[in-house]
């Protein structure tokens, strides 16, 4: 069980972990799968991935940038998570048809992948302004 203190450690490195987790699914799966088609049907993952990483995320976002706030003051680390958040709820919404697009495939590709790369940047940045300084709000 983590201490009280390295739960938001533990909530950031979560996120970023996730975060390039849907990353890989998103880019590396469907390369490998063009370049081994005969392997499709036993490296496809199942349909729940991606609403499964989304509800991952959301408490590890909300929890490292909490306590992000706390220590830094700043907005920018929880803005590109929310932003983040929300591609990767967008990605999700096309992968489940839930919002109309030429070609959902590619939809869900962009936006989970843009998604993934801007929260892991919102929990590097959390992580980096939360470590220094000793916890004392940097300058602007």
């Amino acid at each position: 069980m983590c201490l009280p203190a390295a739960r938001p450690r533990f909530a950031d490195l979560t996120g970023i972990v996730l975060s390039f987790a849907c990353l890989i699914h998103c880019l590396a799966l469907p390369l490998l799968l063009l370049l081994a088609p005969a392997l499709s049907r036993w490296i496809a993952l199942p349909e729940g991935v991606h609403a499964a990483i989304l509800l991952l995320a959301l408490p590890a976002a909300a929890i490292a940038m909490k306590d992000g706030w706390r220590r830094h003051r700043r907005l920018a680390p929880a803005a590109l998570a929310i932003m983040g958040l929300g591609l990767l709820a967008l990605g999700l919404s096309a992968h489940e048809g839930w919002i109309a697009a030429a070609d959902p495939d590619a939809a869900d590709r962009l936006l989970t992948s843009v998604g993934a790369l801007t929260l892991a940047a919102a929990h590097l940045v959390n992580w980096r302004w939360r470590h220094r300084g000793g916890g004392h709000k940097l300058p602007a």
